[in-house]
């Protein structure tokens, strides 16, 4: 994704930000290779993408990865009075997670 551009959606519950990634990331992804990241706590993204349940199931929240959020940030989930990296190094997620 070096040569990409990013896209943030945001926005009040409930006003379609799902199908709009969706539906962007289909017209994008006639010109290529697509990252979609659902950042939501209810994730529907992959749903609304299409995605066999199968790959679903497979898929994990980066949030619920404290050895990963340990690593970057230097600080431990759950743990108050901590000094943590504010930009860790990120670009290699998508490798790491890949399906």
């Amino acid at each position: 994704m070096e040569n990409g551009f990013k896209i943030a959606i945001s926005g009040k519950g409930g006003v379609g930000k799902t199908t709009l990634s969706a539906l962007l990331s289909h017209l994008f992804a006639e010109d290529g290779p697509v990252l979609a990241v659902d950042a939501d706590p209810d994730a529907n993204l992959g749903s609304a993408l299409g995605f066999d349940q199968t790959i679903l199931e497979r898929l994990v929240a980066i949030s619920t990865d404290k050895e990963l959020i340990k690593q970057r940030t230097g600080a431990e989930p759950g743990v108050s009075g901590q000094i943590f990296t504010l930009n860790p190094r990120v670009d290699d997620i998508p490798l790491i997670f890949e399906l």
